[in-house]
């Protein structure tokens, strides 16, 4: 049996992978502001197609998008459930007592609830099809402009391409070190709260001993280079190409068009 691949792992030769890092951040932003912007409830179904359309060009699966949601699967049924329960009696749908469901709240939640599914796959649509050197040199060249009133540019581009590279990192320490000590017997699985977080315990703290190890690591290395802080200059970012264009602008044009419409027809 194959190793289900990591949340987010790069996935080259799609089509989005061959677009520009700066438009797919671009667009990603856009979409977070028209995907909020947007109140009917209508208009789902067209965000529904461009999540869909974004997993396509990506490479990424259904699966891996269903697998990024198990962790806030609570949250999400929370967030449905505090929005359509009704506990003074004005649901429209009587359950017991003043218990009952309000549509209106339901269906509030329930957008809520779609939002935050599409930005989660929106967003691993662009991790899957970008390296993390990528999205570094991206952030970077567009925050640039930044640079003129003494925002430390270079820095950050620094701290943010150090950061892509320690999630992988983290996750198979964690993953190295949970396997260790199920191995001596540890079980993560069974028994209370208290028991649980005593067993998880005994991989926080080797994982975080671990990390200070690489830290120091990587200090060490970053001193023998002679790095100092605010000694690199931001590079200007190449030109986009003609379709790193189109893809730009027919993004945005779909960002602004959609909540547009939402407020004409609502």
């Amino acid at each position: 049996m194959n190793p289900v691949s990591p949340l987010g792992a790069y996935v080259g030769g799609t089509p989005a992978a061959r677009v520009d890092a700066r438009v797919k951040i671009v667009l990603l932003l856009a979409s977070t502001v028209s995907l909020f912007a947007t109140r009917a409830s209508w208009l789902c179904a067209l965000w529904a197609l461009v999540l869909a359309a974004a997993i396509h060009c990506s490479g990424m699966s259904i699966r891996t998008h269903a697998r990024a949601l198990r962790p806030i699967a609570f949250i999400l049924a929370f967030t449905l459930l505090a929005n359509a329960l009704a506990l003074d009696g004005h649901g429209d749908i009587a359950l017991s007592g003043p218990v009952g469901i309000d549509t209106a709240g339901a269906l509030r939640g329930a957008l809520a609830v779609f939002r935050i599914v599409v930005l989660l796959g929106l967003a691993l649509a662009v991790s899957s099809s970008t390296t993390p050197p990528e999205l570094a040199d991206a952030c970077v060249a567009l925050l640039r402009p930044l640079g003129r009133f003494g925002v430390p540019v270079a820095d950050i581009g620094l701290l943010l391409s150090l950061a892509l590279r320690f999630i992988p990192l983290v996750s198979e320490e964690l993953a190295r070190v949970r396997l260790a000590q199920r191995s001596r017997g540890v079980d993560f699985e069974s028994g209370g709260i208290v028991r649980r977080v005593r067993a998880w315990a005994s991989v926080l703290t080797p994982l975080v001993v671990s990390l200070f190890r690489r830290a120091d690591r990587l200090g060490e290395s970053m001193a023998a280079r002679c790095y100092a802080e605010g000694a690199s200059d931001v590079a200007a970012g190449d030109a986009l190409g003609a379709r790193d264009r189109v893809v730009l602008a027919g993004g945005l044009a779909l960002c602004v068009f959609v909540p547009l419409v939402a407020y004409a027809l609502g």
